[in-house]
């Protein structure tokens, strides 16, 4: 099957997104918004990295913060600015490092749904590192492999797999080894862990295991 590639997979179904969220019950944003509700206050500023059409970081939003969102997808950010709650939103491939922001900008960054698609996301979360406030938040999901998809023995593991999906866009499962490793190396602070099943829109398929991880700089 060919590659498609996800960024113009997103501009295809960005006016659906919303709906397909629901239907396949994917509430990972849900899920990390509840996770990092003790920690926000009113009046900090978020950078949403792959903000799609604002189901994540809209619930800050109502909790009073200023949101800031990159997308890659021109399409997914037109849905986001009909909702009409983020401060600034700009169209920016997030693998493009540096982010087109100084040195502690932001007061928490969130990617979530994103880093699925992508395989080394270490400069990714080097670079928020950057230009996230000293105990700023950084909150993300991630896919997760099965025991059976790290092949049991091999040695050593890799940090990440890659698999093709009936919908042309491959995704990559990262292991705990290696976000111990990223965050050991930028002495972020773990919060928070907590795995979630997500319905991979193939009948085909078994449900996706993916993790959110709230960091603190």
């Amino acid at each position: 099957m060919k590659e498609t590639d996800f960024i113009k997979s997103h501009d295809v179904y960005a006016a659906s997104y919303d709906d397909q969220v629901k239907e396949f019950h994917s509430y990972g944003h849900d899920v990390l918004f509840g996770m990092c509700f003790e920690y926000i206050k009113p009046g900090e500023t978020l950078l949403d990295l792959g903000i799609g059409t604002g189901l994540s970081s809209i619930h800050f939003s109502r909790m009073g913060l200023d949101i800031t969102g990159l997308d890659g997808s021109e399409e997914m950010l037109k849905m986001c600015r009909k909702k009409s709650f983020a401060k600034e939103l700009k169209q920016y491939d997030i693998r493009d490092i540096p982010l087109p922001y100084p040195d502690r900008s932001f007061s928490n960054i969130i990617c979530c749904g994103v880093f699925h698609f992508f395989g080394d996301i270490l400069p990714i979360i080097k670079d928020a590192h950057r230009i996230l406030k000293p105990d700023g938040l950084l909150a993300f999901s991630i896919a997760i492999p099965s025991s059976v998809e790290l092949k049991p023995g091999s040695n050593p593991q890799p940090d990440y797999i890659k698999l093709p999906t009936a919908w042309g866009v491959s995704i990559f499962k990262h292991t705990d080894q290696y976000i111990k490793t990223i965050t050991d190396s930028l002495n972020f602070t773990v919060l928070k862990e907590q795995k979630i099943l997500t319905d991979s829109g193939d009948p085909n398929s078994e449900d996706i295991p993916f993790k959110v991880i709230i960091l603190r700089k």
